[in-house]
């Protein structure tokens, strides 16, 4: 596994609205969690998170088949799909 990308995280909802402080820190400790559980298993792993796929808006849709790019030097991602 060279790269690993997490979705940007729900945090928050209409049942549960939090300010925009709370969103920043419970998305930062998703981000924390996720770098230290990949480094665990694959310290050499690009890993990218908060890519706005999944169940956030707005959502970048992945359909299955395409091929991704992570490039941690030029910390960019993209996707092609033909």
């Amino acid at each position: 596994m060279d790269a690993v990308l997490a979705a940007r995280p729900p945090t928050s909802s209409f049942e549960a609205p939090r300010g925009a402080e709370e969103r920043a820190r419970r998305s930062a400790e998703q981000a924390d969690v996720v770098v230290e559980e990949v480094g665990r298993y694959n310290p050499d792993a690009v890993v990218c998170v908060g890519v706005p796929f999944g169940h956030t808006r707005p959502q970048w849709v992945l359909p299955h088949g395409g091929v991704m790019t992570v490039d941690g030097v030029e910390r960019r991602v993209w996707a092609e799909f033909g």
